[in-house]
């Protein structure tokens, strides 16, 4: 009789975790040290106006880089990262009287086939990392 008490404050227990996000795969690790081989880190910073959308890349579950003119690459880590985000859905950012992309700024996640918004995302600051320049 007392194993069943025991058995149910286990359940409870294991239900309050929270799942672990999707490990990165090796198609993501590898995109992450080719953007960023030969690259060093400068310090965050909360906008960035000279990023192109269409070069954006997610490296995790958590974190996206875009590529910038002269071989620069913003990377950013979501605030309390991004719910939902299965490699599936686009990223869909609106700016309003500004080109720039800022910390706080939210992005919906949308699945492009039925336009389906799936979740959200917070910006943090953006780590710039530059190197040489390639001809």
């Amino acid at each position: 009789m007392r194993c069943v008490p025991l058995l149910f404050l286990g359940g409870v227990v294991a239900s309050c975790n929270a799942a672990p996000p999707p490990p990165v795969t090796t198609g993501q690790a590898r995109t992450a040290s080719q953007l960023l081989a030969g690259k060093v880190a400068g310090p965050p910073v909360s906008c960035i106006s000279d990023f192109r959308a269409y070069d954006m890349r997610w490296l995790d579950a958590d974190t996206v880089a875009f590529k910038a003119p002269g071989n620069r690459v913003y990377v950013n880590h979501f605030e309390g990262g991004c719910d939902n985000y299965d490699g599936r859905y686009a990223l869909v950012t609106r700016q309003v009287g500004t080109a720039q992309l800022c910390r706080g700024d939210i992005a919906g996640l949308v699945d492009t086939t039925s336009h389906y918004r799936a979740g959200s995302c917070t910006f943090g600051d953006f780590i710039p990392y530059t190197g040489p320049s390639r001809y």
